[in-house]
């Protein structure tokens, strides 16, 4: 990451095509093996954009969450995600996500269960994915607390 102007960001990352559908996604020190779905052509068992892109939104969503349950004085003891993302055809030609549901079990202190809603709204809100993808992509977020 490179500050390049005030509050303006710069973030790299680095694909290599390896074979086939095959990539090799670089970020930091870090390497995926990303591939297409066996629906799309691709083998059993490699992680795909398909999966990829929902848990990174998901991820998204919990890191802007933690900003708030800060400011919001939230104790949080824990926090599971499981994410249904569904691709359907495009009007462009190919396919596209038509929606991303979220859904989060989550444990917090009995006090601070009233503001869970406020602070998801606002993580939705804020989270760049969302962003993003506003407008284009039907994003659900729900959640139930868990002891």
């Amino acid at each position: 990451m490179k500050n390049i102007i005030d509050n303006m960001y710069e973030y790299f990352s680095e694909v290599e095509w390896i074979d086939d559908r095959r990539t090799r996604v670089k970020v930091k020190n870090f390497e995926i093996e990303v591939d297409s779905p066996p629906e799309f052509k691709g083998p059993e068992g490699m992680m795909t954009p398909e999966e990829l892109f929902p848990g990174i939104l998901a991820s998204c969503v919990l890191t802007t969450f933690l900003e708030f349950r800060e400011k919001m004085g939230i104790t949080l003891h824990k926090w599971n995600a499981k994410v249904k993302a569904v691709l359907g055809p495009s009007p462009e030609k190919g396919y596209r996500f038509e929606s991303i549901h979220i859904h989060i079990l989550l444990k917090v202190n009995p006090e601070d269960r009233e503001k869970i809603p406020r602070a998801l709204e606002l993580s939705q809100k804020y989270c760049f994915i969302s962003r993003a993808i506003r407008g284009n992509v039907e994003e659900k977020i729900d959640f139930e607390f868990i002891e």
